[in-house]
């Protein structure tokens, strides 16, 4: 990393400690739910930009292990140290089961991860008497581990900014390593590397594992943060939204997917304050991203720089 990037960083940093003393409770919070949704959508990227995998059914594994932890805690009493764990676990076994799909490519992959979430969405909406129906599970308390628990969103914020953090170190470390170097080998010609002995298959659905395990990580602290799961957090729009994260911040980085959650976040509340149909705006911000910045916003970044920090040509 050169000195411009670790000071930029190191100021982004500073930036999101400042942040709950320098602003208030509402931008906190959508901090808070850009920090949540920006691990679910780097998650997505892990097969998507890494792999060539475009998965649209990662909102299953975030809404099973958002309800794993509700039903755990407000039905059952099971603290934080053992419900967070059963989540994150309950996801990953979906994931582990959906990978069957990797066996697929292209539009059949799609379709089949679409027809996944579907079941899944299914399940939460019409077996009330277990996920309470559209009602969901309320009442979650903030997490707690031992005598230490949370008691405010502003000490949550920053518990969310510890395990995202830590989450960016160690994907930047997946993706840097022969397995991550492996899959981004698979994505530009997966016949040369089944010529040079790689199981392309077996590569893909760890891939496709790790990624359900990313995302089951967001949704137990999409559960802790909101306070409740309904079948929403298993619905199609989720798994898209993810996925727009992802490519309009930049598909195939680490920044990209946060960068992404926090226009798409921003715009929904800024817009659906005075216009209903706000979907509208977000397709047509996907649009705009696939015809004319298919980078997103870092390969937007990466041109200016290059382009500034172009040495002029002498005159004459």
């Amino acid at each position: 990393m050169d000195r411009g990037r670790l000071a930029l960083s190191l100021i982004a940093l500073a930036a999101a400690l400042a942040l709950p003393f320098v602003a208030g409770p509402f931008w906190t919070g959508l901090a808070t739910q850009m920090y949540i949704f920006g691990l679910l959508a780097l998650s997505v990227d892990l097969l998507l930009g890494h792999a060539g995998l475009f998965s649209l059914t990662h909102a299953s594994f975030f809404a099973v292990s958002a309800y794993t932890v509700a039903i755990l805690q407000v039905r059952y009493a099971v603290p934080t140290t053992l419900a967070a764990p059963a989540g994150i676990l309950a996801g990953t076994l979906l994931a582990a089961v959906f990978g069957i799909s990797v066996r697929t490519r292209g539009v059949y992959f799609i379709l089949i991860t679409i027809a996944l979430g579907y079941v899944v969405w299914g399940v939460a909406h019409r077996w009330s008497s277990f996920t309470g129906g559209d009602n969901g599970v309320t009442n979650v308390p903030f997490p707690a581990i031992g005598g230490v628990g949370i008691t405010s969103h502003t000490q949550y914020y920053y518990l969310v900014l510890a395990v995202i953090l830590l989450c960016a170190l160690g994907y930047r470390v997946l993706i840097r390593s022969p397995f991550g170097l492996g899959l981004r080998g698979i994505k530009a010609s997966e016949t040369r590397m089944q010529s040079l002995g790689y199981r392309t298959s077996a590569h893909l659905y760890a891939a496709f594992v790790l990624s359900g395990a990313l995302a089951s990580l967001a949704g137990v602290l999409y559960v802790y943060y909101n306070r409740f799961v309904n079948p929403v957090a298993s619905s199609f729009p989720i798994s898209v939204e993810a996925a727009l994260m992802a490519i309009v911040g930049g598909s195939g980085t680490i920044i990209g997917p946060f960068l992404g959650a926090g226009v798409v976040l921003g715009l929904r509340n800024w817009v659906s304050s005075f216009f209903e149909m706000h979907h509208a705006i977000m397709g047509a911000v996907f649009i705009a991203t696939v015809l004319w910045a298919p980078d997103g916003l870092v390969g937007i970044a990466a041109r200016l720089r290059a382009r500034f920090s172009r040495p002029k040509e002498p005159g004459p």
